[in-house]
């Protein structure tokens, strides 16, 4: 086959990278994956097994030499984030991904790359298939639906794991290895409204241009929130003309990111053009550098799809929003520059009869999220409003002690001459998943630069693969 990427260190790995990209594996449709590797095995004579969700796990025994050192689980997720540029014509569902090189960057044409995470597939691939030498028994699991929630993970038999040391490589920088990560939690709490039949000046509020981001990785950041920053604007405005009453609200678009634009429609006797020109320009003021596109427009509108809420129902909504606890909400006492407890409120949708707000809270203390959901809900009871938490899953929180990460560390120091930083991420892995099924299993969790993950911008240093293979060649060949 043509190849794409020339001029790799790994050629193998790279074929598999290029393999894989051709075969479409949006995240809930990883069937044709799970067959690909399944005969990948089958060619190879390795022991497979594929349970009903479609994680494949793949086992192959120890090279000469290497039977009596522990075995090894290599794991990574084969589903991707499907998301295009406006304008680009691409099905994920049928058609694979379009790669390019650029400066030495491998991207995609116009969608995500799948980098994350293809690089562990390929490298797991090229491992069994004995491009990278010689190695321990070695377990490869390939799971799915990673990032929608870890779902593959989540049903997968953790009894057919005999290893006892994991090497996770969803990470996306060679120079630093991840040693532990929050847990996190979904709510959605949705608020009665009631609405009456009036008819004065109808408008429309929008703010946009801010930069968002993740919303476990970027809550640090101080950027500002759309969904918090519309309902103080219309908070400002009824305290000016009490008449004002909210028709919707919406704002935010995925539950793990922070949102970058709201648009509330609104009844008020005054559109306050001025006065909120005034707001905007005070609140822009306080804004983070990152957040230098935020904009705000009020024009008239001559109709909505529902009536208004009575004044309750506005006062409630817009207070909720205004009060409730968002962003980060402690940091870790021991580690510095790390959050350690955060919640973000990520949506917000309104339908006749009750308008739903989405938060997302995570924290490596699994207390702490139990406070988080304790707190939401004596908040929706004071506006009668109810709670449901869902999609939770468990932090994983650093060792002391780890000799997989000692032997990490010691081929990544024989082959640049420094050390890696070890660091916590506030966001989810599948680690956690897997420490609280298997507490005495030893992981770390790593992997080579990519930029822009979930995004169409998204890109591979190629340099920087070829440097974490060789790590990875060297932590197999190392006897301990």
């Amino acid at each position: 086959a043509f190849m794409i990427v020339k001029e790799f260190a790994y050629p193998k790995v790279m074929q598999f990278f290029e393999e894989i990209s051709g075969i479409p594996r949006g995240s809930y449709h990883e069937e044709q994956i799970a067959l690909y590797l399944e005969a990948f095995a089958k060619e190879r004579g390795l022991d497979c097994y594929r349970d009903a969700l479609g994680n494949v796990l793949i086992n192959c025994e120890a090279s000469e030499g290497y039977e009596q050192e522990p075995a090894l689980l290599m794991q990574g997720h084969t589903d991707m984030v499907c998301e295009k540029n406006e304008g680009v014509e691409h099905d994920f569902l049928t058609e694979g991904i379009d790669l390019f090189v650029e400066d030495g960057w491998l991207r995609a044409k116009g969608t995500t790359l799948g980098a994350d995470n293809g690089v562990a597939v390929a490298v797991m691939l090229a491992t069994l298939d004995g491009a990278l030498g010689a190695h321990p028994a070695l377990q490869c699991l390939f799971t799915v639906s990673e990032e929608v929630g870890l779902d593959g993970m989540k049903g997968f038999d953790m009894s057919r794991l005999f290893a006892r040391q994991m090497l996770n490589m969803d990470s996306a920088d060679e120079n630093s290895i991840v040693v532990g990560c929050a847990g996190g939690m979904r709510t959605d709490m949705t608020i009665p409204v009631t609405r009456k039949k009036i008819t004065v000046p109808l408008w429309k509020l929008r703010l946009g241009g801010l930069y968002g981001g993740h919303s476990g990785e970027d809550i640090h950041r101080g950027r500002a929130n759309a969904n918090r920053l519309l309902a103080f604007l219309l908070s400002r405005w009824r305290e000016l003309d009490p008449t004002l009453r909210l028709i919707s609200l919406h704002g935010g678009s995925k539950d793990n990111a922070i949102p970058r634009e709201a648009t509330a429609i609104v009844m008020a006797e005054q559109g306050m053009v001025e006065q909120i020109r005034g707001f905007s320009s005070a609140i822009r003021k306080k804004l983070c550098a990152d957040d230098s596109g935020f904009f705000v427009e009020l024009v008239p509108v001559t109709t909505a799809h529902m009536d208004p809420m009575d004044e309750e129902s506005t006062e409630k909504i817009l207070s909720l929003i205004c009060e409730v606890r968002n962003g980060v909400l402690s940091m870790c006492p021991h580690l510095p520059d790390l959050v350690e407890f955060s919640r973000n409120l990520a949506v917000v949708k309104t339908e006749e009869e009750a308008l739903t707000i989405c938060f997302s809270s995570r924290s490596a203390i699994d207390g702490q999220i139990d406070e988080s959901a304790e707190e939401l809900d004596a908040l929706a009871r004071t506006v009668g409003g109810v709670t449901r938490h869902h999609s939770r899953y468990p932090g994983w929180s650093f060792e002391e002690h780890s000799p997989l990460r000692e032997k990490y560390v010691a081929a990544y120091e024989k082959l640049f001459a420094k050390q890696p930083k070890l660091e916590t991420i506030h966001a989810g892995l599948e680690c956690g998943l897997v420490k609280e099924i298997i507490p005495d299993m030893d992981i770390l969790s790593c992997g080579p630069v990519i930029l822009d993950l979930h995004s169409p911008d998204e890109a591979l240093d190629l340099a920087s693969f070829e440097r974490f293979i060789s790590i990875v060649e060297e932590l197999l060949h190392t006897h301990s």
